[in-house]
């Protein structure tokens, strides 16, 4: 009888859908999975295009630790340069059912995936 609770257990667990945190990425209306890392060509095949889509440059300050040695005195220093980093925003409403989910990306790359309120796009 153990065995066989045991054996149903263990079945249960697996049959169960496994939750996916919103940062590490979401499931797409076609069934297919998006996760940070993916590329926007990826993503675009994977979910189509996005139902809103924003593009932003942020300008970041970047600092870079140097260690020089002359003779035998050794000293370190830090040089600062700023970059451009360019940001994409892509929301998918997945209707009145559904929490609408923002892909955010940082230099073409999924970096975060959001999620927001309920959709109000009927699909």
């Amino acid at each position: 009888m153990r065995v066989l609770l045991a054996s149903l257990s263990l079945l249960v667990t697996l049959a169960m859908p496994v939750a996916t945190r919103a940062d590490d990425g979401f499931r797409c209306p076609s069934g297919r999975l998006v996760d940070v890392g993916d590329g926007m060509a990826d993503v675009a095949e994977r979910c189509g295009e996005p139902d809103v889509a924003v593009h932003r440059v942020e300008t970041r300050r970047i600092r870079h630790w140097f260690t020089r040695r002359v003779g035998d005195l050794e000293e370190s220093f830090a040089e600062e340069e700023e970059v451009e980093v360019p940001i994409d925003e892509w929301t998918y409403d997945l209707g009145p059912y559904a929490f609408t989910r923002t892909v955010i990306f940082e230099n073409a790359r999924v970096r975060d995936v959001a999620t927001g309120s309920y959709g109000r796009r009927s699909r």
